[in-house]
């Protein structure tokens, strides 16, 4: 069985995608040790699933992504498998054959992913990262549904997080326009994100237009708001904030 013992990334690692496995480790790690810890007939704050049911899930999702890295095939998978052992004990399995999977194969080995540009093995550390890093907010809130960003990783892999949404979700989905543009600031990092009103990322040059509407948090906020999780204060409309939560672009 692959060595468990990996230890966090240091707060001066800058890109998300150097060591994502490293990290996974560590998150899928801090989601069994919290799961441990968690009635699972415990609701969650966001979701309308339980504790048990969100294990259910992300244990599902861990083995699916470990087929499609293993073969070049489509796989299937149930969004809510029905357990037959408790929740910790299926959790733990799933992430011992994720990390199995994905620490025994060459990054850069062609597989199934859902990404038009990235067929390697290396797409899985990355989503399966930023998934565990959501659920693991998401079993935390079954306790706290004021839960903080999870604080086991860096800040530059929320904003990784953040651009995942617009590099590989929007173009998947199919967002209804926004009534007017929308910037995502993050006030731990210098990064923001201009979200015209078609969906693509704006430049500096739209900066000036952008100004009237804005969520300025720390990145870690900006990313689970993205997922629909966190509410950070915002002079924007309700209207456009309730515009950015309704769109079809999360799956």
């Amino acid at each position: 069985m692959a060595d468990r013992s990996r230890g966090t990334i240091t707060p001066g690692w800058h890109d998300p995608r150097v060591d994502a496995l490293a990290l996974l480790h560590v998150m899928t790690g801090a989601f069994e040790a919290e799961l441990t810890k968690t009635d699972p007939d415990e609701p969650t704050a966001r979701l309308q699933w339980t504790a048990g049911e969100l294990a259910a899930h992300l244990g599902e999702v861990h083995r699916w992504a470990a087929d499609s890295a293993r073969h070049a095939k489509r796989w299937d998978r149930r969004n809510q498998p029905v357990l037959e052992v408790p929740a910790i004990e299926w959790y733990a399995e799933s992430r011992t054959i994720l990390l199995d999977a994905l620490d025994g194969l060459d990054p850069e080995q062609n597989c199934r992913t859902f990404s038009p540009t990235d067929r390697t093995v290396r797409f899985w550390h990355r989503r399966q990262l930023h998934e565990t890093v959501v659920h693991l907010w998401d079993l935390r809130s079954a306790t706290d549904p004021a839960a903080p960003p999870p604080v086991e990783i860096p800040a530059e892999v929320y904003a990784d997080g953040v651009d995942e949404i617009f590099d590989l979700f929007v173009p998947r989905g199919e967002p209804t326009p926004l009534s007017e543009p929308l910037t995502l600031r993050a006030t731990d990092l210098d990064r923001a994100w201009i979200v015209l009103p078609d969906w693509s990322l704006g430049t500096a040059a739209d900066a000036g237009a952008a100004t009237k509407a804005e969520v300025s948090a720390p990145v870690g906020e900006l990313m689970l708001f993205a997922w629909n999780r966190a509410e950070p204060a915002t002079d924007a409309p309700p209207g456009l904030i309730k515009e950015f939560r309704r769109a079809r672009v999360r799956p």
